[in-house]
């Protein structure tokens, strides 16, 4: 038989809760919890039957300045409990709290999944049981420190996820406790290929007005539904990302994932691991319980594979086997996973020069070139150049917060006349860099530069005399490197033209915020 729970409702006044517990002290009714609030006592007791309560409902209803009393289903506070608890059942987060003795005390259903472990297991234990010993929880837990996104591998289940942790204070802000946040380091990553992979590009945001890019729109819809591989072939700064993304966003598996991978700004070393994927200890410094490549992780989706052509020989046979038969093996593995993908694939590399020279296979090169689409660069589309500046200007003005006036004809006819190296990427730059130097709100001639003719001595507004000899380097540094980007579109391409390792040169592009691989 349940406990009783009463409301009394009343009109506050000195002594009433005495007279309560007198009432219920005359029948010898022990009082479990009473909660206060305005105008409101709330008692939890023992059973009675009906008659019994009929009785102390009647009784207590005669005392002075009482005006109700009414039988509840829960005290305050296990209603807010129970609320809590379903809004903690409901979360997709895992949520596991330890009080001072380092006991878990909460452990919800989305803990249970990540975890591994049920929450008979693991609740009352230390929580060492399911944390690392040195975890950064314990220092929450001793001074109130707060520490977000910590990757955790805990050996004994092979869960693999991030942690946050809060301590949790009473109303005196001393620690009661400590929470911690958890996610499943697959939903994790998930959901950053979501943000950052799955931008939807249709083939009607596509701009254009020229025949040479309506040939090409109206090829790449009529095999955006079929399931063959598409090479996407054009310079650099060509727009081929915006294919690929159109193609998808076309194609039946447009509400599924859409994983780009540039191969050329990932490091051989690691490029392995991240489109194949590996077994648990394959290699030192492997993350504990392996992990999924990008093959399995874009499974039933779509994956594209820019720049190709700078996949290394040895993995290109690994490439291979996927197109051929649908299979991955990850590292340090003999078990072949079978993988439902659509892989489209681009490059601004001659793949017929480069299989003649042995550095591309050819049966390789066959396999992805089953549907070939070829991006012109923008010197053959040139009636595409005043709809393209049009969207930039906007775009630029608008991030920079400046009103500008349309262009002139004699701005858009110097845009017209030049050859664009550097393609649909250098019109966004010169766009951009006019807007950031004009003082008023008209672009003139003057203030279109051009990134081939953007040196240190055209860019510098400041005398040599005034700045240090590190800021002038730094300077022709990045001038050197912004200049070379226009020819050279890979950091090894860069790296061999400037004699610096592939690794050096990456590293001198995110010191200058340069972009090697954008558009």
């Amino acid at each position: 038989m349940d406990n009783l729970r009463l409301k009394i409702s009343n009109i506050d006044r000195v002594g009433l809760v005495l007279d309560i517990s007198h009432v219920l002290a005359v029948r010898q009714i022990n009082i479990i919890s009473m909660e206060l609030e305005i105008n409101t006592i709330y008692i939890e007791i023992e059973p009675l039957n009906d008659a019994n309560k009929r009785l102390l409902i009647s009784e207590l209803c005669s005392i002075a300045q009482v005006t109700a009393v009414t039988e509840i289903n829960l005290m305050p506070h296990q209603e807010q409990a129970e609320q809590l608890n379903a809004v903690l059942t409901s979360v997709s987060d895992g949520i596991i709290g330890i009080d001072l003795e380092r006991r878990i005390i909460h452990y919800n259903p989305a803990a249970e999944k990540i975890i591994r472990l049920p929450a008979k297991v693991v609740l009352g234990q230390p929580f060492d049981t399911i944390f690392p010993a040195n975890s950064p929880l314990l220092d929450t837990l001793q001074h109130g420190t707060r520490y977000n996104n910590r990757e955790i591998v805990l050996e004994k289940t092979k869960s693999h996820y991030l942690s946050s942790g809060r301590p949790i204070f009473d109303k005196n802000s001393r620690i009661i406790g400590a929470v911690a946040i958890i996610k499943d380091i697959s939903a994790v990553r998930e959901l950053v290929y979501t943000v950052t992979g799955q931008l939807q590009i249709t083939f009607d945001e596509i701009l254009f007005t020229s025949q040479a890019m309506q040939r090409v729109v109206t090829l790449a819809k009529s095999i955006a539904k079929g399931e063959s591989t598409v090479l996407i072939r054009g310079e650099t700064g060509t727009g081929k990302e915006l294919i690929a993304r159109a193609l998808h966003a076309a194609s039946r598996r447009h509400n599924k994932i859409f994983v780009p991978l540039n191969c050329a700004a990932i490091p051989d070393a690691l490029l392995e691991s991240e489109l194949f994927g590996y077994e648990d200890g394959a290699f030192t410094g492997a993350a504990k319980g392996g992990k999924h490549g990008l093959f399995e992780f874009a499974n039933s989706g779509t994956i594209f594979l820019d720049e190709i052509g700078e996949i290394p020989s040895h993995l290109q046979a690994k490439l291979l086997r996927v197109l051929q038969e649908g299979k991955v093996r990850r590292i340090g593995s003999t078990r072949e996973i079978p993988v439902d993908v659509r892989i489209l694939a681009a490059t601004n590399r001659n793949l017929e020069t480069m299989v003649s020279k042995g550095t591309f296979r050819e049966d390789l090169y066959y396999r992805l070139n089953v549907i070939p689409l070829f991006v012109p660069p923008l010197r053959e589309r040139k009636d595409d150049i005043p709809l393209l500046v049009q969207f930039f200007l906007k775009r630029c003005a608008a991030r920079l917060q400046k009103e500008i006036a349309p262009l002139s004809q004699a701005v858009l006819g110097k845009l017209a006349g030049y050859h664009w190296p550097g393609n649909i990427r250098e019109l966004e730059n010169v766009i951009e860099r006019a807007v950031n130097i004009v003082s008023g709100n008209i672009i003139q001639t003057e203030h279109i530069v051009f990134d081939q003719d953007y040196t240190p001595a055209t860019a510098s507004a400041t005398p040599v005399l005034s700045r240090t000899l590190a800021e002038i380097v730094n300077e022709i540094e990045r001038d050197v490197l912004i200049k070379n980007m226009v020819k050279h579109t890979t950091s090894r391409q860069l790296g061999a033209v400037l004699g610096l390792s592939h690794t050096a040169i990456l590293k001198k592009l995110r010191k200058h915020g340069l972009d090697l691989h954008r558009g």
